[in-house]
């Protein structure tokens, strides 16, 4: 999922939440001297307050002596489960309307940072920090094409830990069209977004939109040419930008509905936005699946059909990300030994974070447990995180709470498959000893006997045969003997015999499990047991 919606412009939140259903983002501005006030989440005339609660909010201020502690603190106590995207000083660069000394927008960012920097809502993802530029300004070439701006000088270096997030406003640029800022055509996504990937890399942070609008392409908007009268274009245009956003990263998506940007005459862009919220509001909860691994060793070790909860909604990582996988789960914790499931759930290199009993820890803290003040601190549950990243939550290793020997099925089925075992498994068929084999004597010691006692008697019955041919043709036909250690090429062993010691060896292993044990089906390990025998029979030993 990527969190879409909008900057409400002129307009009531609560109107434009019912011209789009599903809003998952909203952006929300405190111009020069309107501070950062606490009051603003609960007093139901300010748009803040009328934000839907499960929705990501990108809250952007101009003053340099703001209270970021009191404003997290009043956010807190609202019960949100949405992430709070603060952004000091947005568009620092456009050195208009109060905009601060570059000095002056570092010391804020080291109050910001001292502040609310160590938060437990930042710790656990919920709190945001963020920068935000606009990409026309960073984007400005000379006749050269040399940009003449550098977004370093509005980049906190010195609180650059504190930054969590990349953000940028998006606005039609062109340096070769007469008009820069009204080209004659709509700029294809990976061109228009490529800075965004840049600026990633250089800070090491995930990206953003905080602001996008494309106006049509007409002359009556100031273009050069009548391109799109009906707007169907610029539909189009915001589905490709948004679709190549989400697949490259970005993590959160807003549009500026506001001036040019107001959609509410612009039918047919209005359509696109509205389809583009809903379809990311009923994106589907898909368990990452190293926390499907994680569910199935919960379910063994402490059984109950409702165990877990995938889409639970006090957290925003119980959100599906961009990938479609959602990073967390919660465990009820009746009946289970927490600090045995806490000390697998740390080991794994997948684990993140978890949420329990008015504490949490982080792997990037070292697991040490701090206070949690969120909206739910987790009594009768643990909440588990793991990174979200695509690795990570294809990361499949076991997170050791099922240990039993002989009990896995899928490690027995590994086994079988794994190279480095294969030699030992066809050799061990020729070393057997017992079982009617003569005493000092091994299943190959005995296969070598028997070859030389047949040669023996061929040669006897060749002897005293009309025509000795065909007797001596059949005894060339048989194997060599073979060293002890070696076991012999050929001796193919009938196809149908193969597959009926397959099966019946399948069955007495799956017998032999716990019933609560899975991850392997019988078809599946007969036919890993089909190939093993298939070696033993007819390949040497390597």
């Amino acid at each position: 999922m990527m969190p879409t919606g909008w900057c409400p412009g002129t307009r009531t939140v609560t109107a434009m939440v019912g011209t789009y259903p599903g809003t998952s983002c909203v952006r929300i501005f405190f111009g020069p001297g309107d501070g950062l006030p606490a009051a603003a989440w609960t007093d139901q005339r300010q748009r803040l307050a009328q934000a839907p609660a499960d929705a990501d909010v990108i809250v952007s201020h101009k003053d340099p002596e703001v209270d970021a502690a009191a404003f997290v603190a009043a956010w807190q106590t609202t019960g949100r489960t949405g992430r709070l995207i603060l952004v000091p000083h947005h568009e620092p660069e456009q050195q208009t309307g109060g905009d601060p000394a570059p000095a002056t927008f570092r010391t804020s960012w080291t109050r910001t940072r001292k502040q609310v920097g160590d938060h437990p809502a930042r710790l656990d993802g919920r709190l945001r920090l963020a920068v935000c530029w606009t990409l026309q300004w960073v984007r400005r070439v000379d006749a050269a094409g040399r940009r003449v701006n550098d977004w370093r000088t509005w980049w906190p270096e010195h609180e650059a830990d504190a930054v969590d997030l990349v953000l940028a406003d998006w606005y039609p640029y062109d340096p070769t069209a007469r008009n820069p800022f009204r080209p004659a055509t709509y700029e294809e996504p990976a061109s228009a977004l490529a800075i965004m990937l840049e600026l990633s890399r250089a800070t090491g942070k995930p990206w953003g939109i905080a602001e996008i609008n494309h106006p049509r392409i007409t002359t009556a908007g100031g273009y050069p040419a009548d391109l799109d009268a009906d707007g169907s274009r610029c539909a189009a245009w915001y589905r490709r930008m948004h679709a190549w956003a989400k697949a490259n990263g970005c993590q959160v998506w807003s549009h500026y509905h506001r001036d040019e940007g107001d959609l509410t005459e612009r039918k047919t862009e209005q359509q696109a936005l509205r389809e583009l919220i809903a379809a990311e509001a009923a994106a589907p909860r898909r368990l990452a699946p190293a926390l499907e691994t994680l569910r199935a060793e919960l379910t063994r070790r402490w059984p109950g059909a409702t165990r877990t909860v995938v889409d639970a909604t006090h957290h925003a990582d119980h959100r599906p990300n961009a990938r479609g996988a959602v990073d967390a789960l919660d465990v009820d914790i009746t009946g289970v030994d927490t600090a045995a499931l806490l000390a697998a759930f740390q080991r794994h290199p997948s684990a993140e974070h978890w949420i329990h009993a008015g504490a949490t820890a982080r792997a990037d803290d070292g697991w040490t447990r701090r206070p949690y003040a969120g909206a739910d601190p987790g009594r009768d549950r643990l909440h588990l995180g793991i990174r979200s990243t695509e690795a990570a939550e294809r990361d499949q290793r076991p997170w050791g709470l099922v240990e039993e020997a002989g009990s896995d099925a899928a490690r027995f089925l590994a086994l079988l498959k794994d190279p480095a075992v294969a030699p030992q498994l066809r050799a061990l068929p020729w070393q057997y000893v017992g079982g009617g084999i003569p005493k000092d004597m091994s299943t190959l010691k005995v296969l070598n006997e028997i070859l030389q006692t047949v040669r023996v008697i061929g040669e006897a019955v060749a002897g005293q045969a009309g025509d000795p041919a065909p007797v001596r043709a059949t005894l060339a036909r048989l194997p060599e003997p073979r060293p002890a250690d070696v076991a012999p090429a050929g001796l193919p062993r009938a196809l149908g015999e193969v597959d009926a010691l397959a099966d019946a060896v399948a069955a007495r292993v799956l017998a032999a499990l716990p019933a609560h044990a899975s991850g392997v089906s019988g078809e599946e390990l007969t036919a890993a047991l089909r190939a093993a025998l298939v070696d033993l029979a007819a390949r040497p030993i390597g």
